[in-house]
């Protein structure tokens, strides 16, 4: 029996993994791909396929499927064969194979627009749909995308794409369009987002459009993705600078993205000193001399507060949880910390705090790759093959670059950034080291052999008339579960395991977090739950009652813990699940961790 046929029989029975099978594909010869591929499209067309495989198969055929195979898949999308998730992942993979594979579906492209027109369709759909199209270089979305940009009524996510497809389509009406948008009286945000764009065609008039917009922005302006657009051009982070030496920039600006800057793991030497000069923060320091560091480790000793380093730790000027993880949850470009100073003298910790290109382990060490387009990336190289390189970057997202669009290839420096500690005092530093040398010793701070939910999502932005006494099974599911994910944000809890409410959300406001549990082997677990505000809880859409001793019967597969409280009124509340299995129980089960 043929790969295909045996791939094909093992989907139709619904045993085993679709992902083993994907996976062994590359192996196989072109044709043997082909064919492989049709018989698929056949499958879908047939109504034979189970519902749940079907995102598999779609997946598959749009990773490597020929032109007229992409065409079947775009005009399915276009017609609405697939629900709102689906359309966009398949739009999604169209581009990826533009970019990646450079194949694009046969016949008339321009069919995408329809989906971006519709005003009353899904937001993610369109979304993708412009950058589908704006990746093929569709010229008719020109008209739509300027009106987009302009449309105050489009809002803010739908008008960045927009911004960004005017960039990808670089011609000179497009690059008229974002001059006028970033030197306009639109929003701040509008106007920083629309310099990010223009970088990638005219990174002399975005730094100067740039320059201004920063000065403009609060508190709450999201100036990273202006930021980065500078720091991953080659040459863009000293263009800016030069631009901003012109300007009259605010202290609270120059703060925001100077924090931004390190947080992404980025020093460079102009533009943080230019920035540094406006926000009265110190230049970046040289190495300590062996007598210096004596010195602070003779103050570590006497003097370090291991608590209050945890809550440097957690600064999010610091970003240190964007690059590691405690408990196996937090950022995956830099060491796990959970037993750091069990095995590593303090010496050591403080130099690697200090000077952090000192001694950089194998399997963190950075590749910067600039694309013939001007772009750079940095970070960490997860896999590669003969069409693309995988890179994880300090933010945790992963990059994918096309191998044929890569110009130059270098070893790059680690991704925790040079000088990060001038944005601490003495105190606080030796504080931090104290906390970090600390991580895995006996006392407070030793590995737990009790799961404990580590990595929480908190939905933002809960209904204020929402209160415990009227959540419902209905309320969960219509107004919790159906969020979109970019509207929870990723919390992670303390060393011992404890969820800072604090952190989370007002006291006497109700908030919403949710954990996952990945169940291997179905059984029983019990949660644990230390708080001082009892929560309601579900386990996916599903009430777990107040009454009961907390336990549940999982099947395996990811299941969400859904949990529902209002912050006490307290100096320092907490909240704390920890998963454990019961006696008799055959259970196997892993908290869920990572970014």
């Amino acid at each position: 029996m043929s790969r295909f046929r045996i791939y094909r029989s093992a989907l139709l029975c619904l045993a085993g993994s679709i992902a083993p099978l994907i996976a062994a594909l590359p192996e196989t010869p072109a044709a043997d791909k082909s064919s492989a591929v049709v018989a698929l499209v056949k499958l879908l067309d047939s109504g034979r396929l189970p519902p749940e495989r079907t995102g598999a198969v779609v997946e598959m055929i749009c990773s490597r499927g020929r032109a007229d195979d992409l065409a079947t898949m775009l005009r399915r999308t276009i017609d609405g064969q697939f629900d709102p998730q689906l359309q966009v992942r398949v739009l999604e993979l169209l581009t990826d194979a533009a970019q990646v594979r450079k194949v694009t579906p046969s016949g008339d492209l321009t069919s995408v627009i329809g989906l971006i027109g519709a005003e009353g369709g899904d937001a993610a759909v369109r979304r993708a749909a412009i950058k589908l199209a704006a990746t093929w270089q569709v010229p008719q979305i020109a008209s739509s995308l300027r009106s987009l940009a302009t449309d105050d009524r489009s809002g803010a996510a739908l008008r960045g794409v927009a911004v960004e497809g005017l960039a990808s389509l670089g011609d000179a009406d497009a690059r008229a369009t974002l001059v006028a948008i970033a030197a306009s009286d639109k929003s701040v945000g509008l106007r920083m987002h629309a310099s990010a764009a223009l970088a990638k065609l005219d990174l002399n008039s975005a730094a100067t459009t740039a320059a201004a917009a920063l000065t403009a922005a609060k508190s709450e302006d999201d100036v990273g993705p202006m930021v980065d657009a500078f720091l991953n051009r080659k040459g863009g982070s000293e263009q800016w600078a030069a631009a901003l030496t012109k300007v009259d920039l605010p202290a609270d600006a120059a703060k925001l993205a100077l924090r931004h800057m390190y947080s992404v793991g980025r020093s460079d030497a102009a533009l943080s000193d230019v920035l540094s000069k406006a926000a009265g923060i110190a230049l970046d320091q040289k190495p300590p001399t062996p007598e210096e560091l004596r010195r602070l480790l003779a103050d570590v000793a006497a003097h370090g507060d291991a608590s209050r380093g945890e809550k440097v730790f957690r600064r999010s000027d610091l970003s240190c949880l964007k690059c590691h993880a405690l408990a196996r949850a937090g950022g995956q470009v830099g060491p796990e910390l959970t037993a750091v100073g069990s095995i590593s003298p303090v010496d050591y910790i403080a130099n690697s705090i200090l000077v952090p290109n000192l001694a950089v382990k194998e399997q963190f060490v950075t590749r910067v790759f600039v694309t013939d387009d001007g772009q750079t990336v940095t970070g960490i190289v997860i896999d590669r093959d003969a069409q693309r390189v995988n890179v994880r970057d300090a933010s945790g997202k992963v990059v994918t670059i096309p191998t044929a669009d890569i110009d130059e290839e270098e070893e790059g420096k680690s991704l925790m950034p040079q000088g990060l500690t001038k944005f601490l005092t003495r105190d606080e530093l030796i504080d931090l080291i104290k906390f970090v040398s600390e991580l895995g010793r006996p006392g407070p701070y030793a590995i737990r052999s009790t799961p404990t939910i580590q990595r929480w999502r908190v939905l933002r932005n809960v209904s204020p008339q929402a209160s415990v006494e009227h959540l419902s099974t209905e309320w969960l599911r219509k107004l919790v579960l159906a969020r979109p994910a970019e509207e929870w944000t990723t919390v992670y809890a303390t060393a011992a395991g404890d969820l800072p409410l604090n952190e989370v959300s007002d006291t006497g406001r109700l908030v919403v977090v949710q954990g996952e549990l990945q169940v291997v082997e179905p059984g029983e677990i019990e949660l644990q739950i230390n708080s001082t505000s009892t929560p309601s809880v579900w386990y996916d859409a599903d009430v777990l009652p107040s009454d009961s001793a907390r336990k549940i019967t999982l099947s395996p597969g990811v299941h969400r813990l859904t949990f529902a409280l209002v912050v006490p009124d307290q100096p320092e509340p907490t909240f704390k699940v920890a998963v454990v299995k019961p006696a008799g129980s055959k259970a196997q089960f892993d908290v869920v961790g990572g970014q």
